[in-house]
């Protein structure tokens, strides 16, 4: 059952707590230009593909599993959605709240690993899918809803609340973000308006977060009605003006030449010693150098794959492509 945030969880120096998050939103500036750059240039693309533009498409993306909603004992992943006081999810449709604590598979995949390495208190979470015509009535009151490429309305994005966390877990929520983010898991932005972490997850770690999803929700990889979604590396087909083709990836598998690369990159340790070496020699590398070396490595062909294939759901509508 999803409970309303309790008061007790407000700092007890509001003004110096103030202070603190407005020193960290300040510090985050630099990064923050990049990463909304980023975003732009790595989604701007796929948003006709994937923008969910009213409720009614968004109850549709719910029936056939292209979102999926938080668990309904989040507390049991250290996750608090706010569901009541200021601000909640869903507000400018409380009616159906409960249809906007949802998102894609990989998107809710990414709230419980980033919940999962914090450990000195819950992740309240804010806002997760909102449908267009939502984000044009929130950018009335909202000025972080102006935005070229609304993330929230693709089912892409999550914000982390931080106003009514304890100042030691907000810069344990800080520091997991920027780990994550240097290992190329997520981009993310600090708003100082809204005083949220917005975060997004990066493209070639979505098929990671949707097996997290799968596994904590001891759900099947790939959901009825699922649909690959066209990564560079995947890239669909023109549709043909007279008929459309809906496709389902069932299974994917390496050729036996790249049968070592695959397993190096979904199950490092199932691989032999001298992939695990690399592995181990990359994941002890800086950012730059790490991708350098995994892209000469025997892992470089299935970190390729994972970066083009994307096996959650995703519902494509050839006719507005």
């Amino acid at each position: 059952m999803l409970l309303p945030v309790s008061a007790t969880a407000a700092p007890a120096s509001p003004s110096v707590f103030r202070q603190s998050v407005d020193r960290i939103m300040l510090s985050l500036a630099t990064q923050n230009a990049v990463a909304s750059a980023t975003i732009r240039d790595i989604y701007r693309e796929y948003l006709d593909l994937l923008v969910i533009d009213g409720y009614t498409e968004l109850e549709d993306a719910l029936g056939n599993g292209g979102l999926v909603r938080l668990p309904d004992d989040p507390a049991r992943f250290n996750v608090l959605p706010r569901v009541g006081g200021l601000h909640p999810i869903g507000e400018k449709d409380l009616e159906n709240q409960a249809s906007y604590i949802a998102a894609r598979p990989a998107t809710i995949g990414c709230v419980l690993e980033i919940a999962a390495r914090v450990h000195s208190g819950p992740v309240e979470i804010t806002s997760l899918v909102r449908h267009s015509e939502y984000q044009d009535a929130l950018r009335d009151t909202n000025p972080n809803a102006i935005t070229s490429i609304p993330m929230h309305t693709m089912g892409l994005a999550f914000d982390i609340a931080i106003v009514n966390t304890p100042i030691e877990t907000v810069n344990e929520i800080l520091d997991v973000l920027t780990v994550m983010r240097d290992a190329g898991d997520i981009l993310f932005i600090g708003e100082r308006h809204q005083v949220v972490f917005h975060v997004v997850p990066q493209p070639s770690r979505l098929g990671h977060f949707t097996e997290v999803y799968s596994r904590a929700l001891a759900a099947p990889a790939i959901l009825p009605g699922s649909h690959p979604i066209p990564f560079p590396a995947l890239r669909a087909p023109a549709p043909v003006t007279a008929a459309s083709v809906s496709a389902e990836v069932i299974d994917v598998r390496p050729t036996d030449r790249d049968a070592a690369a695959w397993w190096a990159a979904v199950d490092p340790d199932g691989v032999d010693a001298s992939v695990r070496a690399t592995l181990a020699a990359a994941n002890r590398t800086p950012q730059p150098q790490r991708l350098a070396l995994l892209a000469s490595g025997p892992v470089a062909a299935g970190f390729s794959l994972l970066a083009g294939l994307i096996t959650a759901t995703w519902r494509i509508r050839a006719s507005r492509r």
